[in-house]
C-alpha cells in the first residue's frame, strides 16, 4: 500500500474516531434533558394529584416513579410524606383487621412521625384520616 493511502485511511479514522465521540457526548445530554423533563413531570402529577385529594393516586405515582429517583428532588420531601402516610394508612387498617399489633403499631408511630415532619402538606394526613375513618365506619 503506498504512503499516501494510509496516511488518508488514517485520517478517515481519526474523523470517525471524533464523530463516534461527538456522538455519545450528544447522546449524555440527551439523556440527561430527558431525566431533568421526567423530574418535571413527576412533581407536577404529584402536585395535581394533591391538589385534588387523590390520595391513591399520589401513592400510585410514589411507587412507581420512587425507584426511578434515588435522590429526592427539591419540594419533593412532603409529597413523597404524603405517599407514604396514604399507604401507612391503608396497611394500619389491614393490620388491625388481621389482628397483627405489632405491625399496626409500627405504622402507627411511623404515621405520627411523618405527621411530625409535614408542614406546607400537613392537611393531608388530616383528609386521610378522616377518609379511612369513613371507611372504616361504613365497614361495621
Amino acid at each position: 500500500m503506498n504512503k499516501t493511502l494510509k496516511v488518508v485511511f488514517n485520517i478517515l479514522i481519526v474523523v470517525a474516531a471524533l464523530g463516534v465521540l461527538l456522538m455519545i457526548f450528544m447522546i449524555k445530554d440527551e439523556v440527561v434533558r430527558n431525566k431533568n423533563k421526567e423530574v418535571k413531570n413527576v412533581m407536577s402529577s404529584f402536585d395535581y394529584e394533591v391538589k385534588h385529594r387523590a390520595y391513591g393516586e399520589v401513592t400510585d405515582t410514589y411507587f412507581v416513579y420512587y425507584t426511578k429517583f434515588i435522590d429526592l428532588p427539591e419540594g419533593f420531601e412532603e409529597t413523597k410524606l404524603t405517599a407514604e402516610y396514604a399507604n401507612l394508612s391503608f396497611m394500619l387498617g389491614v393490620y388491625e383487621e388481621k389482628g397483627d399489633d405489632n405491625k399496626a403499631k409500627a405504622c402507627s408511630d411511623r404515621m405520627e412521625e411523618i405527621k411530625n415532619q409535614m408542614d406546607k402538606y400537613r392537611f393531608t394526613a388530616d383528609e386521610i384520616d378522616k377518609i379511612m375513618a369513613a371507611y372504616s365506619n361504613g365497614m361495621e
